[in-house]
């Protein structure tokens, strides 16, 4: 089994997630669904989380690990 660091952190609660799609998530349902989603990589926003995540597979190379 593998094991994950979390090292994505909610930066209004502190709480961390291995995957930054994880942390996404948690903001838009915990902190309320109008936050912007933003690249930690490059600084910048998106309205939603499917411009976020093309966003990564485009010009990071992010890829959705299976688990």
């Amino acid at each position: 089994m593998m094991r994950f660091f979390k090292k994505f952190t909610c930066e209004m609660c502190g709480r961390k997630f291995a995957h930054e799609e994880e942390r996404m998530n948690h903001k838009q349902i915990v902190h309320g669904k109008d936050l912007k989603y933003d690249c930690n990589v490059c600084n910048k926003f998106f309205s939603n989380m499917e411009d976020m995540r093309t966003h990564l597979q485009r010009e990071h190379s992010y890829r959705k690990t299976e688990g």
